[in-house]
């Protein structure tokens, strides 16, 4: 009896720290997403929230994972690998504790670089479209409220980030740009149908000022 406790209690240690790795990592977007799940049907308003314009402008800090062997510096090497994550905040406003079918938020993020800049890099860091859009998140969907079949309301979008840099690049940093778009389902915010507010496509630019971390280093 007294292995199988601290077998339990070795099990219950390594997913806290699974779980501490995972979120040490991240990088939080200055940039949440509210989304109002408005009357008894369960219609679904997400906005991002930019009020403020340090949220037009950020500076973010991504871990890379590099190698620069000594006896051989031509193959040196620069890959971005980590997690970019943007909070989601859900006001219900249904009265209901649970859906038959889900309620969803449909996301898009692309990250781009200078078309000229994009240009300019090795073609060892990818193919032109790869450089141009270091991140290039496919559609994607998120719950917004419980189901009966056992569905949870998500508390954010979590976006895996990998991507190859130059050495200049990883030392100097550089500036891209986010946009992300956002609509809900069941659509609220469709002017004149639903509701009174625009649009039913929500989409942000968010300008952002990148610096580079050796991944060892933290």
């Amino acid at each position: 009896m007294k292995k199988i406790k601290i077998v339990a209690m070795l099990i219950v240690a390594i997913f806290v720290s699974l779980s501490a790795t995972s979120i040490s990592g991240a990088v939080d977007l200055n940039a949440d997403i509210n989304v109002e799940v408005e009357q008894f049907i369960g219609l679904v308003s997400p906005i991002i929230n930019m009020t403020r314009e340090d949220q037009k402008n950020q500076t973010i800090e991504f871990l890379v994972n590099v190698t620069e062997p000594l006896d051989d510096p031509i193959n040196n090497s620069y890959i971005v690998e980590d997690e970019l994550k943007i909070n989601i905040n859900v006001i219900d406003e249904s009265g209901r504790e649970t859906f038959i079918l889900p309620r969803l938020i449909f996301y898009k993020v692309i990250v781009s670089r200078d078309l000229s800049y994009a240009i300019s890099l090795p073609k060892t860091t990818g193919s032109l479209l790869k450089r141009l859009f270091p991140i290039n998140v496919p559609f994607g969907q998120k719950g917004v409220v419980n189901t009966l079949g056992g569905s949870l309301k998500a508390s954010n979008i979590s976006i895996n980030v990998y991507y190859k840099l130059t050495k200049d690049t990883y030392l100097n940093g550089e500036n891209l740009t986010l946009n992300i778009f956002i609509m809900g389902f069941l659509p609220g915010n469709v002017n004149g149908i639903l509701g009174e507010k625009l649009p039913i496509i929500n989409h942000e630019v968010i300008n952002l000022e990148v610096l580079y971390k050796d991944k060892s280093e933290v």
